[in-house]
């Protein structure tokens, strides 16, 4: 029996990568410049694109809105199906991009919920799911100590929370970047759970603190 490898097969995003490229260039836009107007570094563009569209469908999202495409025509390159609501009639077209203020970037995060925490590793990239809290301005959530998501070598991290509904034509997305470092003002401490064993509350203050709401041309913005 002829033994099946895989070292030839092409990353899942080798496709999406390749139509992104195309819209890139009709378009007369650099890379960079579509990272900023999606809300992401390039480095994380990269990484959006390398593992395709199961690793951050928010981002491709954004990305799509970007490149005047709907997000099936830019993740599958057809394009997308119409989709119904179920209290008005079908959207069409690619979906439009609208901005957060600081403030409402902090009304969408509420006193706590899910995100990702991404930052440089040793080997590159690291994106992580994380519970966390808001207080004071800064993002809490706990890791173990000296960890990938700790304090330490890297540069600043980014943290994103992002909410779309299951057909994805419509939501919105916060992103924050900034330090790291431990939490150790004891009063604070007091008032939050304690971590697990070899586990550390670690505190993301942002510098930089911007947001996006998505929706399907002729839909609403996402409330």
């Amino acid at each position: 029996m002829t033994e099946v490898t895989t070292d030839h097969a092409p990353a899942p995003g080798t496709a999406l990568a390749h139509r992104f490229a195309d819209r890139l260039a009709d378009l007369g836009l650099t890379e960079a410049q579509a990272a900023a107007q999606a809300g992401m570094s390039t480095a994380y563009l990269h990484r959006v694109l390398e593992l395709g569209r199961d690793f951050d469908p928010p981002a491709l999202l954004r990305l799509a809105a970007v490149l005047g495409l709907e997000y099936e025509e830019l993740v599958a390159g057809r394009p997308a199906e119409r989709v119904k609501r179920p209290d008005g009639p079908a959207l069409v077209g690619p979906p439009v991009l609208g901005e957060l203020s600081v403030a409402e970037c902090w009304q969408r995060l509420g006193s706590n919920g899910l995100g990702r925490i991404a930052r440089t590793g040793p080997d590159g990239p690291v994106v992580r799911p994380v519970g966390y809290l808001a207080h004071d301005h800064t993002v809490l959530y706990r890791t173990t100590e000296d960890g990938l998501l700790a304090p330490g070598p890297g540069g600043d991290a980014a943290f994103e929370v992002d909410r779309a509904d299951r057909d994805l034509h419509e939501g919105w997305s916060v992103l924050m970047v900034g330090p790291l470092d431990y939490v150790t003002e004891p009063a604070l401490l007091a008032e939050l759970p304690k971590p697990p064993a070899h586990g550390r509350w670690v505190r993301l203050t942002p510098t930089t603190v911007t947001g996006r709401t998505i929706r399907a041309a002729g839909g609403r913005a996402a409330a």
